[in-house]
């Protein structure tokens, strides 16, 4: 049997205001399942004495060829969406009183009740209890039906309360999923039937919860809802699956491309104006837009979570993209993402094992030419081998794993500087430089664990080093600045690291206690091949000593540029030159030989 498909044809005025109506596979009766409905016609059956067989949403018309009578040996137990009324309808012979018209059943039968279901207080249907011959319906077996329908009623009202989200009204995740198993198993069966999954989620949700209130954020999540309503058909399915998130499975499409243009009118219908109520009792205009990911129905071979997961991972892909994007998913977003996901997978187990180790790189002052100062570098000793770190920071800070990674390397790099300290002994105390990532800086707690790691190592909170970067500045200002206070206060130096190459605003240098500016690399290393770079060496040295502050010199690989950064008065400097990253022991012999440059 071959299923038509039907183009969506969306209403001219994608937020008008009537509700779409129900058809007979989104109604309140389609909720119950199979067994319900089988259990009642047994109940039936042995009350009244005759085999009772069982249906559903029959108003919708039968079959072609099929009778639409009920047989005389049997009974019929309906369930339909028409609404009798409040009172039964109560027919004992319908040739010699076939009642009102819109009081009959959906199949002709000799006899008949009919008692209304209700959802709450909301009509549900009409439970139907046919026989195919003439009968004297008793008040007892008019009272069994009706207390047949009072038990349908509860399990609608129950079922409904259980598969839909309570604030929007929608479907939940429950019985989205269970509708998008019907359509993948449709879509199996039926070459020709096609649908679509979007998932959605609003942009800056967040920040309308955080500065008007929550009540404003529910306010918009039930508008939200609205409005994806009026941009699909009857038989799509709108979901919220939590949060922020709604589900949208468009069913019947005529071809893939449909997806998209649905998708680009709740676009539009979504971003239109709304005013919110905020909880202290003001008003507020914003103009809300959401990110989308679409996956069609040619992976109907996955199951539901697995549609899903992919229409998340085109999601994701939208997000990246910026506001008010949509993405297709297709099987080269799904590769990187099982990629990363790989990778995700692999990094919580490093953390697990503590595969991580520290590396270390000497800092040289350019006077003296000796090592006073050690960068502590964390490295993956992977089981494929050592990972370098651009291959797994990101994803460190992006999962939140970069916080107990950070903490292992803080931890580390303070026990290794007082094992050195107490061997290693010279005109200037040796000291130890740790990189923060902002996912780390941000943690409320994160100055209470440097002062616990100072303590519980013993060192000198003098002699150990913060590094931060530029886009710190991005963040709070004012939590920036307490931040780095406390840390002053415990007696840390504070270095701003790869200066240049980020948020670049001279504001926070004069704000910022700063003890250090690291060049980055990428100025010192060309300042011989490309004239500007080394004036921005020498404007950033200026720079430094103007706000009284010492400047360090990375990636120095030459003689010519060791002598250049001497001569522009650059204090320290760091590079290959001196050494490459190096485990703890290999650092212990350069230490002990005690270079000079």
């Amino acid at each position: 049997m071959s299923i038509a498909p039907r183009h969506f044809h969306p209403p001219d005025d994608p937020l008008q205001e009537n509700r779409r109506p129900q058809t007979p596979s989104r109604s309140l009766l389609a909720l119950l399942p199979n067994e319900s409905t089988e259990r009642l016609a047994r109940i039936v059956g042995l009350a009244l004495g005759k085999p009772a067989l069982t249906g559903t949403d029959l108003d919708a018309g039968p079959p072609q060829g099929e009778a639409r009578c009920v047989a005389r040996e049997t009974l019929r137990v309906l369930l339909a969406d028409t609404i009798v009324g409040s009172e039964p309808v109560i027919v004992r012979d319908s040739n010699a009183d076939p009642g009102c018209a819109s009081l009959r059943p959906p199949l002709s039968a000799g006899a008949y009740v009919g008692v209304p279901l209700g959802n709450g207080n909301a009509p549900a249907g009409t439970l139907w209890v046919l026989d195919g011959e003439p009968r004297s319906w008793s008040e007892s077996e008019v009272q069994g039906i009706t207390d047949l329908a009072s038990w349908v009623s509860t399990e609608i009202h129950l079922r409904r309360h259980a598969l839909h989200d309570a604030l929007t009204g929608l479907p939940n995740r429950s019985l989205f999923l269970d509708r998008l198993a019907h359509a993948s198993t449709r879509a199996r069966r039926h070459k020709d039937f096609r649908f679509a999954v979007v998932v959605l989620d609003i942009d800056g949700f967040k920040a309308v919860n955080d500065s008007l209130g929550h009540g404003a954020g529910d306010e918009l999540l039930i508008e939200m809802g609205r409005r994806l309503e009026t941009c699909v058909r009857s038989e799509d399915t709108v979901a919220r699956l939590g949060g922020d998130d709604f589900a949208i499975l468009l069913e019947s499409l005529a071809d893939e491309t449909d997806a998209g243009r649905v998708t680009e009118r709740m676009r539009v219908a979504l971003a239109a104006s709304v005013v919110l109520n905020a909880d202290d009792g003001e008003s507020a205009e914003i103009f809300p837009s959401a990110s989308m990911g679409v996956v069609t129905s040619s992976l109907a071979a996955q199951g539901p979570s697995e549609l899903l997961q992919c229409a998340d991972i085109a999601l994701s892909r939208a997000k990246h993209t910026g506001r008010s994007h949509f993405e297709m998913f297709d099987r080269v977003m799904q590769a990187r993402a099982l990629t990363r996901l790989k990778a995700e997978t692999d990094l919580h187990h490093a953390v697990e094992r503590g595969e991580f180790v520290v590396y270390y790189q000497p800092m040289v002052d350019l006077k003296s030419g000796r090592i006073t100062e050690l960068e502590a570098l964390v490295r993956w000793k992977a089981r494929r081998g050592v990972v370098p770190p651009l291959e797994f920071i990101p994803l460190a800070e992006e999962t939140g794993l970069i916080v107990p990674i950070g903490s292992f390397v803080l931890g580390e790099a303070c026990r290794q500087l007082q094992r050195w300290r107490q061997r290693f002994s010279g005109p200037a105390p040796l000291s130890m430089s740790v990189n923060l990532s902002v996912r780390e800086f941000t943690q409320s707690s994160f100055v209470s664990r440097v002062e616990e790691t100072i303590r519980a190592t013993g060192i000198d909170p003098k002699l150990l080093r913060l590094e931060i970067t530029e886009s710190i500045a991005i963040e709070d200002t004012q939590r920036t600045l307490e931040m780095l206070a406390a840390l002053r206060a415990l007696g840390v130096r504070i270095y701003l690291d790869d200066f240049g190459t980020g948020y670049s605003s001279l504001g926070y240098l004069h704000q910022w206690p700063l003890d250090a500016i690291k060049i980055d690399r990428m100025f010192v290393t060309r300042m011989h091949t490309e004239p500007k770079h080394l004036q921005l060496v020498r404007t950033v040295r200026a720079l430094a000593s103007n706000i009284g502050v010492a400047a360090v010199a990375e990636g120095v690989e030459t003689e010519a540029q060791l002598e250049t950064l001497r001569e522009i008065g650059c204090e320290y400097a760091q590079g290959y030159l001196f050494s490459k990253p190096a485990p703890a022991d290999e650092m212990e012999r350069l230490l002990s030989a005690d270079p000079r440059w």
